[in-house]
This record gives C-alpha cells, structure tokens and sequence, in this order.
C-alpha cells in the first residue's frame, strides 16, 4: 500500500476514534455494500388501489423494474 494512503487512512480513523482496522473494513463494507438494500416480506405489502395503479404503466424496461422491489412487486401482481 502506497505510505501516502496508509497514513490519510490513519489519520481518517484517528479523527474518528476508530482503530484502523475498523475504520478499513467499514469504508470496504459500505463500498461492497449491495446497491439495493434487503427488503423484508412485510416491508412489500401494498393496499389494493396501489396494486391497481401498478396495472396502469405502460412498457417499463425489466431493468428499470429490477430496480425497484416495490415496484417488481406490485407489477407482479
């Protein structure tokens, strides 16, 4: 690892109160961190008239849908 990098590191977790290490795995966490966040079942249920609205769009692309869980959900229906 370049000693530039190495010491901003340091002085990044110094400054706050982390241990360096820990301060690396949470910069490599949240840079790995997946792009759509896990959502729970409960999290999906939508009313009927919103279930009806999703009826209503037009031609989305798969990826635009595959972008949105909600909105892969209630097109689904």
């Amino acid at each position: 690892m370049d000693s530039s990098l190495y010491e901003r590191l340091k002085r990044n977790a110094k400054k706050q109160k982390r241990s360096l290490n820990n301060y690396v795995v949470a910069l490599l966490e949240e840079a790995t961190a997946p792009i759509f966040p896990h959502i729970e079942k409960e999290d999906l249920i939508v009313d009927q008239d919103l279930l009806h609205l999703g009826e209503t769009f037009g031609n989305l692309s798969k990826e635009f849908i595959e972008s949105d869980p909600k909105l892969a959900y209630i097109l689904s229906k």
